[in-house]
Formats: C-alpha cells, sequence, structure tokens
C-alpha cells in the first residue's frame, strides 16, 4: 500500500482589525501617510455633532431677496438693516440710495446703527437714515470771548502843565472828552490823548474811548470733522460793543446766527441782515445796534454760529470702512474708524455716546508710509489696532484709554505686539477667551495672556492652512462666530473651526492648540452672521439665506440642489505597508435618520468603486418625512451597524468613503471597522 505524504496543516492569513469610533474634523494640510485615522483628507459638508462625530450639514434656504448682491445685514434690536448693491433696506423697505456697492461695516451707539461704507458715514434708526454730517454736532469752541472794541473810560488829572496824558487803554477813537465836567476837544496820537490848553492843576479829566480788546477766551470744544458749523459765545461788559470777529475767516455762504441775552436773562434770537451785518472774508460780524451788557456777571451773553468749508474734513470720517465700539473700561460707548485710502494708517474716534461729533484733534497716527490699519479688536479693556508693513513684525498697537489733565478721554499706545499680519478686515472675531484673524498663513490668535509677552500670535488654522492660504481672494474672506464655530466664508466655501475641539498637534510647534476643521462647499456667502442660534448669510445675487435645522437641501436660484457630503478615511495601508492586504468584512455605525441613503466606496487602481449602498434599511418612520421610494414602518431610531463581505484583494493600500448625496437625506457616522488580512510581499 503506497505511503500517504503529510504535508503539515496549512495556515490561514491571520484576521487582523482596524477599527475607528473616534472622530476629530478633516485635515487638509499633512501629508497622506501622517493623516490621524480619526480625521479625514477629504469630507466636504461634514460638521461635528455634540461628541464630536462627523454629520451632515442642513441645508440653507432663502427669506429675503433684494435683487443686488448683498453687502452688509444688521440687527438693530428688532429691526433688520440690509446693505444690498447701493441701495439700504430697513425691514424690508427701501430707506436709502447710492450707498457704494462694497461691503460696509456699522456698530451701534446709543439710538442709532452708525453705518461706513467708504463713501457717506450715515445714522440709521426705525425712522429711517441720513447722513452722520446732516445731523452732525455744532461744537462751541471757544467761550468768554471780547469783542474787537469797547467803549471804556479813563479818568486823569490836570497839572496845568501837561497837554498829553497817556491812555491806559489800547484805543482807535477818543469819544468824548470832559475837563471838570466840560466838553473839551481832544485829539488821539498813537495812545495818546492831546488837548489845545492844559487843563488846570487837579481838574478832573474823563476820557471815552473806543477800546481795542484782545480776543480773549477759552477753549471749550474742538471743531468737528463732520460739521462746517461752529459757535463761539462772547462776554460783553459794556453794553457798547458792537463788532465781534470770529476765530476763523474765509466764512461760507450759509446763514450765520446769532443769540443775545436779554436783561431777564433769556435769549433772543438775531438775524442776520437785520440785526447784523457779515464781513465773511475776514470773519467779522457787525452789530446795528450795542449788545446789551450782560446781565448775569461773569457769563457770556452773545453766541454767533457760522460756517466755513473746511474741504477735506468730512472726508477723514466718510472714507473709512472698518469701525469698532470702544472706550475706557472696553465698554462700547464711542466709534473708532479707519480705512481712509487718503490716511491708510491714521484713526480717528467720536465723542462718547455721540457719533455725530467727530474732534479734529481726536485722532492717532499708527504707522508709516506703507502702512495700513486692517482693522480692529477689543482685548479685555485694550484695543489692538492691526497694522501691514509694521516695523520689525510689530503688527497689533495696543492702547489703553486714560484721562489727560484735563479729564478727557486719550488713547496712548501702550505697547507693540510681534507677529503675522492681518490680512482681511472682516476676520477679527472674539471667541470665547481669545480674538481671531486671518493672515496669510492661516487663523490665528491674540489671548488675554499673550498681552504680557512680546509675541502673540499662535496659529490655530493648521489642519485647513494648506487650502485655505491658497484661496485667490483671501484677503476679502468674511468671518463670524456661530456657536463654537469661527466660520470663514470664501471663495464660495465656509471654513469652520470648532473651538470647542482642540489638538495638540506637533505641525505647529510654537502654537500651544488647533481646532478641529470642516468645510462646507457650494456656499456663496458675501456676509454672515449668527441669528437667534443660527447661522445666516447674504449672497452675491441679493438673497439673505439661513441654514435649516432639518433640511438637507439647499435651496439656490435654480430650486433645491442635493447636498454632496462625504467622509473620506485616510488610506488604508494595514499593519505592514509593503504586506498584500485583503479586506474581507467592512462595518459602518451610523446615526439615525428618518431619512437615510448611504453609499459605501473604496478607492484602488486610481477609480472609486461602489461597495454597496443602503436606504430603507437604516431610516425609521416619521410622518413629515415620508418618501414613497424609501418607505419603511420601521420605528427604530438607533443607531444601526451595517455590515458587508467584500473581497478586495492584492492591494498595498486603498482608501474607503462614505457618500451622502441624494436630496433630502442625511448621514452620521459613529464607527467604522474594516477586517483585513495579510499575506506575501506586494508586487506591482
Amino acid at each position: 500500500m503506497p505511503q500517504l505524504l503529510d504535508f503539515g496543516k496549512v495556515s490561514s492569513p491571520e484576521k487582523r482589525v482596524l477599527e475607528i469610533t473616534s472622530f476629530a474634523g478633516i485635515d487638509l494640510s499633512s501629508a497622506p501617510f501622517d493623516i490621524d485615522k480619526k480625521r479625514s483628507p477629504d469630507a466636504p459638508n461634514m460638521m461635528p455633532d455634540s461628541h464630536g462625530n462627523p454629520i451632515k450639514r442642513t441645508g440653507f434656504e432663502v427669506f429675503e431677496h433684494f435683487g443686488e448682491r448683498i453687502n452688509g445685514v444688521y440687527k438693530f434690536g428688532e429691526h433688520r438693516i440690509v446693505h444690498a448693491g447701493t441701495k439700504l433696506y430697513l425691514d424690508g423697505e427701501l430707506i436709502r440710495e447710492n450707498l457704494a456697492n462694497e461691503i460696509s461695516d456699522a456698530q451701534i451707539i446709543g439710538n442709532h446703527l452708525c453705518l461706513f461704507d467708504g463713501k457717506e458715514a450715515l445714522l440709521v434708526d426705525e425712522n429711517g437714515a441720513a447722513p452722520i454730517s446732516e445731523k452732525a454736532y455744532v461744537p462751541t469752541v471757544l467761550i468768554s470771548k471780547n469783542a474787537d472794541f469797547a467803549e471804556r473810560e479813563t479818568v486823569l488829572k490836570g497839572d496845568g502843565v501837561t497837554k498829553e496824558f497817556t491812555i491806559e487803554h489800547r484805543c482807535t477813537e477818543i469819544l468824548s472828552a470832559k475837563v471838570d465836567g466840560v466838553s473839551t476837544a481832544a485829539t488821539l496820537l498813537e495812545n495818546k490823548a492831546i488837548f489845545e490848553t492844559a487843563p488846570a492843576e487837579n481838574a478832573s479829566i474823563l476820557l471815552a474811548v473806543k477800546a481795542i480788546q484782545e480776543p480773549g477766551g477759552r477753549r471749550k470744544e474742538e471743531f468737528n470733522l463732520l460739521s462746517p458749523r461752529w459757535k463761539e459765545s462772547f462776554l460783553c461788559n459794556t453794553g457798547t460793543e458792537k463788532i465781534f470777529t470770529l476765530s476763523k475767516s474765509g466764512l461760507s455762504q450759509s446763514a450765520v446766527t446769532a443769540k443775545v441775552m436779554d436783561e431777564n436773562g433769556n435769549w433772543q434770537e438775531k438775524t442776520e441782515g437785520t440785526d447784523f451785518t457779515v464781513d465773511r472774508e475776514n470773519g467779522k460780524i457787525t452789530f446795528i445796534s450795542p449788545v446789551l451788557k450782560t446781565p448775569i456777571e461773569g457769563t457770556d451773553n452773545l453766541i454767533i454760529e457760522a460756517e466755513k468749508d473746511f474741504e477735506d474734513y468730512p472726508d477723514k470720517i466718510n472714507l473709512c470702512k472698518r469701525t469698532i465700539a470702544f472706550d475706557s473700561g472696553g465698554s462700547a460707548n464711542r466709534l473708532f474708524v479707519c480705512g481712509n485710502p487718503n490716511e491708510p494708517f491714521t484713526d480717528r474716534w467720536c465723542a462718547p455716546n455721540d457719533p455725530t461729533y467727530w474732534p479734529d484733534t481726536y485722532y492717532s497716527v499708527l504707522g508709516k508710509k506703507g502702512s495700513e490699519i486692517v482693522g480692529y479688536s477689543v482685548i479685555g479693556n485694550l484695543l489692538a489696532a492691526y497694522m501691514t508693513d509694521s516695523k520689525d513684525g510689530r503688527s497689533v498697537v495696543i492702547r489703553k484709554p486714560e484721562l489727560d489733565e484735563n479729564k478727557n478721554a486719550v488713547f496712548p499706545i501702550e505697547k507693540h505686539l510681534q507677529g503675522e499680519e492681518a490680512l482681511a478686515p472682516k476676520s477679527f472675531v472674539f471667541m470665547e477667551k481669545e480674538q481671531l484673524f486671518l493672515t496669510a498663513r492661516g487663523v490665528y490668535a491674540v489671548t488675554t495672556e499673550n498681552l504680557s509677552g512680546e509675541k502673540y500670535t499662535q496659529n490655530r488654522s493648521f489642519f485647513i492652512n494648506r487650502e485655505l492660504c491658497a484661496e485667490k481672494n483671501l484677503k476679502d474672506a468674511f468671518c463670524a462666530k456661530w456657536k463654537s464655530f469661527y466660520v470663514i466664508a470664501v471663495g464660495n466655501k465656509l471654513y469652520l473651526l470648532d473651538t470647542a475641539q482642540r489638538s495638540f498637534n506637533s505641525g505647529e510647534p510654537l502654537s500651544a492648540w488647533q481646532y478641529e476643521c470642516y468645510l462646507w462647499t457650494g456656499i456663496d456667502a458675501r456676509v454672515l452672521w449668527e441669528e437667534n442660534g443660527v447661522l445666516c448669510f447674504g449672497d452675491s445675487e441679493g438673497n439673505i439665506c439661513r441654514f435649516t435645522k432639518d433640511s438637507y437641501s439647499d435651496m439656490t436660484s435654480n430650486g433645491k440642489r442635493p447636498i454632496e457630503a462625504f467622509w473620506t478615511f485616510p488610506d488604508f495601508s494595514g499593519e505592514r505597508f509593503f504586506r498584500n492586504k485583503t479586506v474581507k468584512t467592512v462595518a459602518i455605525q451610523a446615526a439615525p435618520y428618518p431619512r437615510n441613503r448611504l453609499r459605501l466606496e473604496f478607492f484602488k487602481d486610481g477609480k472609486w468603486n461602489v461597495l454597496k449602498e443602503w436606504s430603507k434599511e437604516i431610516s425609521y418612520f416619521a410622518w413629515n418625512k415620508i418618501i414613497w421610494d424609501d418607505f419603511t414602518w420601521s420605528g427604530n431610531s438607533k443607531p444601526r451597524t451595517l455590515t458587508i463581505k467584500a473581497k478586495i484583494k492584492k492591494f498595498d493600500k486603498c482608501g474607503f468613503r462614505i457618500t451622502c448625496d441624494e436630496p433630502e437625506t442625511a448621514f452620521g457616522l459613529y464607527g467604522f471597522a474594516l477586517e483585513f488580512s495579510e499575506k506575501g510581499r506586494y508586487k506591482k
């Protein structure tokens, strides 16, 4: 009998498992082999749920349309102000035209919204909109001034010899001369009274003269950049004053007005042409009759209001495009503005609680030729101004409010901070404990702790920097806070940094941490804001849109558009990259939704291949979500585990992704696993 040969036991390849049950955001910056398995190298239109698991974003809807691109949307109490194209709307009603067709900026001070579009600064309230200059405060720049002339008396005594007597007042005319009560002729030579005959010894001499007075006066307020008008007040002590010269000449043709206090202390209006005349070239006002002596000793009794064209004064404010509300103690009752192309490194501020008053001395020069103020942020009780082309990298100017010797607020420079220069004026957003802003190298942060050191910038957007920094119009990005997200709108995309999810990543060793990031596509957002916890945006077609709570399609001008969302896993190369792999089983743990349609795909040899689709098997019944093609009576709203036997053979690496791109379908991922084996060396 022949002997049987024993070849021994044939061992099957050992089964191995890849399991992912913890997820983070996307990583668009790392090399493929460096991406953590919990992150995705490509996952459009996904966001984290409350536990950080990726879920498909909801869609947006249009709730207002204005026909022209949206340049700004502002909440003012219960009202919504919309800047669309060159028009301004209040709760949908047109209130003003001829605005600049550019992104605007606005702040609320008191009962007004102050809007700056780089063309003309506006005051907006529930009654409409008007240029600030039309309602500009008229300052009283000088008080307790003197008239040009006043009648004064000089008492002298004769000695029987002297004919020439020095007058104690500078004067232009001797009005009368009396010697012992008898009128006598006297002439004026320089500042002396000359008599034809010497008055007798001990004779009483009384001279009445037209005395020249020094202008006098005390500074009370500064000229207003937005008002060509100003006031000056005078103190008349003799009741003989008629001529008054203002501190400015070259008055405009607008009417000069005056008020005079009567003997009872009441103000009486006086009219040009009737009560007084005006020499506009010299800024001189002459009353027909003398102004009465003040009835209240030491109190001004004449107020003159005049106007002068100060040429470029209004443009110093009107041409500004960027603003912030700030004052002492970090309060928000004073406007700071910048962005004037004629003064790129200068900023100006208004009086507290009064956006109609911009004193011409309230300004700071923060840079040098070639530099520009990009924008502002408030950090604690300090004001930070962000500069370009800064010296030695000192790109943030920190100012601290103080009081000067006259108890007026001033804003001297406290220090400079070094770091990356800000790029986008609309990127300054305070998130929880730190200020975020956009640079050419990504999103950077200033924290209150950094203010004590020389360096301040720490990168927070490592995971999206490669794609974000490649955007062509990054300087035009518009950023906003939505819940815990710092949202960046640029290039028809939204980049989201989740400040609730921190990662300590070695890719940016000089940064304490990074934020997890997400990317939404197909969103034409020019401006962004949060309203009642909902993310809203205005687009280039004049639509005002908001993201919904439970709709999974985007409403565009062409109707509903399905949202393409997928989660791509980092390339799978097993435990030994040089071995042949065979995947035998794929498992997914999916979040429950009334409408659910998922497609599992794998990438091999340069193309994506479909492994399997699920729809009603992973959905549950809900009356408001009935779609007959995927109808199910299932009431199971718990997470679903999906498995598929797959034989993907002889590869060194492959990719997997889960796609959800059908209209009104949702997607959420709780877990993903592969069962695989490795055997033999990979050969191409």
